[in-house]
């Protein structure tokens, strides 16, 4: 009789052949084999996750050919060591898998984080403390095709291609530093964008090995807070636009009890968010200390301008992969959660916020809650280290009734006020009806063309043909923002100041330009290759009826 049958329950069975495998045949290492997966010993040269994919794919039918004949695996049992030789400060938080990515592999990482979701809505207050071991290769891998081919490079200088000629040992190592907590993100590089007032916009360039992480934490932190957003929150948010934002606030003025309107601007909001504030609004939701220490990291990476190191106590870098959603969550505790749990709990009318990002506009119904809420909002504000741009924050009487009461109060024409690019004022339809009109502010016409120029002055030796597509996709970019209702002269005035620099720019472009080019050898090459034209406006009033 074999010795297995001498156990007298399935638990002394299965403790002997922990303790003697091969005492207890081939059978008990068999269980052994499928239900526990053995690792080598830690004096090996690689860890199993390093593996590559021809390794695998050579052993992929020796172990279906093991499996169909039921054999058992090799005779090797776990074996448990210190640190120095491989234990567990070295091992990752969850199995890797292959270096290969697969349909099925990303299936499996969407599936986990489908349960975070479900997680976050069924318990809305509670924490998540194991947040980190989600970060596997499969979700590294995602998180790398999901970076755009044509960014800048960071401080490395390296590339999306040149990250991708090493894909599979590079995202290993870095998975392995990740779990180790031996990741240190490289200072972001810092590069100045002018702004339609003739002030900058500094932009951080991060590296491609610091985008991935970044897209990886916004792929677990997404699941989280997409559920503890509120519904006025349209900024970068996956399924919200800016032309959401404005048909939703449209909506709102055409149909509701508004006649107020309180226009207020966050004074450089990226470069004063408080980091200390910010890691205690996501600790409300995050208890894992590993992935708030990856966070933190991010936040003190710090940045180089022109070849000096400058450390960042404050603020968060725009233009970075991860700064929009951290943005989000910080105006959600500060200006969100207040407005709606204790600004309309003590007015006596409607109040409705609309915000994309730090850009926010809200509406009243009466002119005593509008100016209690802006005589607050600047304290509440200050709290948490920000404040407001007096020179861009308003009150203004705005809505169905507005034109009604500003002559009954002599005031004129009603106020106007710029939201997510466009000018808004209060019109009358064909019927004679309230009817909220929108068109493009000079401010940001002027500043598109000011692009366009700077642009075609960059391309005067690029081969016409070439810049010739690169500003139709210009001007059909233009038409898919701006094309709205009512808008329709501003599409048109921009096509015909583009059309005037391409004429500009072809005089230019040699010493006999002006004489080769004349304003009808310019129409006849109009005919041949026309600018394009806008084909049809979005209805924001029927799509938010």
């Amino acid at each position: 009789m074999c010795p297995y049958w001498k156990a007298t329950s399935f638990v002394s069975f299965w403790r002997e052949a922990k303790e003697d495998p091969e005492s207890l045949g081939p059978f008990a290492l068999h269980i052994m084999s499928s239900k526990q997966p053995v690792r080598p010993s830690s004096s090996s040269n690689h860890p199993p996750s390093s593996r590559s994919g021809s390794e695998y794919a050579q052993q992929a039918p020796k172990v279906r050919q093991a499996n169909d004949l039921r054999e058992s695996d090799d005779r090797i049992v776990p074996s448990i060591t210190g640190n120095s030789g491989g234990g567990k400060a070295v091992k990752l938080s969850r199995e890797s898998g292959s270096t290969l990515f697969t349909l099925s592999g990303e299936v499996a990482v969407l599936k986990r984080l489908d349960r975070i979701s479900q997680r976050a809505e069924s318990h809305p207050e509670e924490t998540f403390n194991n947040l980190l071991t989600l970060i596997t290769l499969d979700m590294l891998h995602m998180a790398f095709h999901r970076l755009k081919e044509d960014k800048s490079p960071g401080l490395d200088g390296q590339s999306v291609g040149d990250y991708r000629m090493n894909l599979g040992p590079n995202l290993q190592d870095l998975l392995q530093r990740i779990h180790r907590g031996s990741y240190r993100p490289q200072p972001s590089l810092r590069r100045e964008i002018l702004k339609e007032n003739g002030k900058t916009r500094p932009l951080g360039l991060a590296c491609v090995e610091d985008k991935i992480v970044q897209r990886t934490l916004v792929m677990v932190l997404e699941r989280i807070y997409e559920v503890d957003f509120y519904d006025n929150s349209y900024g970068y948010r996956p399924g919200k636009s800016c032309h959401q934002a404005l048909g939703e606030m449209g909506k709102a003025i055409s149909t509701r009890r508004v006649n107020w309107v309180s226009d207020a601007d966050i004074q450089g909001f990226f470069d004063n968010v408080d980091h200390q504030h910010l890691l205690a609004f996501l600790n409300q939701r995050i208890a894992d200390p590993r992935l708030l220490k990856l966070i933190e990291k991010f936040l003190d990476a710090g940045v180089m301008i022109e070849g000096r190191f400058h450390e960042t106590d404050e603020g968060i870098a725009q233009g970075s992969v991860l700064s929009p959603l951290l943005a989000n969550v910080y105006l959600h505790y500060v200006l969100d959660q207040w407005f709606e749990e204790v600004v309309k709990k003590h007015i006596d009318g409607e109040a409705h916020l609309f915000r994309f990002a730090d850009d926010f506009i809200c509406c009243f119904q009466y002119a005593d809650d509008a100016k209690r809420y802006q005589s607050t909002l600047g304290k509440r504000l200050g709290r948490f280290g920000l404040s407001l741009a007096p020179e861009k924050t308003k009150l203004i009487r705005f809505g169905r009734f507005a034109a009604r009461d500003s002559r009954e109060m002599g005031e004129g024409v009603p106020k106007t006020f710029d939201f997510l690019g466009f000018t808004h004022c209060c019109g009358l339809s064909r019927a004679g009806k309230f009817k909220l009109k929108r068109k493009t502010s000079k401010k940001k016409f002027r500043a598109k063309l000011q692009a366009m120029t700077a642009w075609l002055k960059r391309h005067l030796t690029t081969p016409a043909a070439t810049v010739w597509e690169v500003v139709q996709l210009k001007l059909r970019g233009h038409y898919q923002y701006y094309g709205i209702n009512d808008n329709w002269p501003w599409l048109m005035k921009f096509r015909t100041a583009t059309k005037f620099l391409l004429f500009r720019w072809l005089r230019r472009r040699s010493q006999t330009g002006k004489q080769a080019w004349t304003w009808a050898s310019f129409y006849r090459w109009l005919d041949i290759m026309p600018l394009s034209n806008p084909v049809k406006l979005t209805d924001l009033i029927a799509a938010y009826r």
